[in-house]
């Protein structure tokens, strides 16, 4: 009768649904595992190997380990927002050397992760988490980045080095943050810079040679701050002048996001 009894236990948690859906996504021809919202609290078991996009937004994770995901070569992009994550850990000795996109916008990190084991990473979405300050070189692993969002955090200064080492990045957003003043060389060695979101802040001017003049910017968000309009802002008058056409704003109609030239 036990024996009976176990068998059927077994034959139910194998028929178990899982709570994961996957399918082929054609336009980046890899399997795409969506889990999204189903009220998870660890990683589920039993995923596809040749996962390639993995959806794990809308949950209830709090914890999670990088390394988990090392079985998974394949993996291109990993997406863990909106959940509750207080901590994220990735380990050097644990890489995943497919990753190319991370989302972890909108939880409760509180500080930035030790970034390790992430060579192919190329985007970085760490918006809306709390973020009070970034460390010196806090990005240093991850030199392959061309999109960096950090807005909707709490971030008042940044360390002159801190995007340091990401000679490729293209796209920064630090738009609604609490900043008030920026170093002179906070872009020194971004190279590759294209767009940048400084809009919503509480800046009053900008410091003297602060877009390098080696960078063609073709997208700049300055609206929304304190603008002080005195000599301090000599320098940012005479950028915008010979600039104009890099400068927009982005205003909400309906669901659309609009970007318009502001000058």
């Amino acid at each position: 009768m036990h024996v009976v009894i176990l068998a059927w236990l077994l034959s139910t948690a194998a028929a178990a649904p899982s709570p994961c859906e996957s399918e082929m996504n054609k336009v980046k021809d890899l399997l795409q595992v969506s889990c999204e919202d189903q009220g998870l609290t660890a990683l589920p078991a039993g995923l596809p190997p040749d996962t390639g996009l993995l959806l794990l937004a809308s949950n209830r994770l709090r914890r999670f380990s990088l390394a988990a995901l090392r079985p998974f070569d394949r993996l291109a992009e990993l997406d863990l927002s909106n959940n509750s994550l207080a901590a994220l850990e990735t380990q050097a000795e644990a890489p995943l050397p497919a990753l190319q996109a991370l989302f972890l916008s909108h939880n409760a990190l509180g500080s930035l992760p030790a970034l390790l084991g992430l060579p192919a990473l190329t985007l970085l979405a760490l918006g809306h988490n709390g973020l009070e300050r970034l460390p010196e070189g806090g990005f240093r692993g991850v030199g392959g980045l061309q999109e960096l969002q950090l807005q909707g955090n709490r971030l008042r200064s940044l360390p002159t080095e801190v995007f340091r080492g990401l000679s490729l990045l293209k796209d920064l957003d630090l738009s609604d943050n609490e900043l008030d003043a920026l170093p002179a060389e906070l872009l020194s060695g971004l190279g590759a810079l294209e767009i940048l979101r400084l809009e919503r802040n509480r800046l009053r001017t900008i410091p003297e040679g602060f877009f390098p003049e080696e960078n063609t910017f073709g997208y700049v968000y300055l609206a929304g701050n304190l603008w002080r309009c005195d000599c301090g802002l000599a320098y940012l008058r005479e950028w915008l002048n010979e600039n104009e056409f890099a400068v927009y704003t982005r205003t909400q109609v309906g669901q659309k996001e609009v970007t318009e030239n502001e000058l």
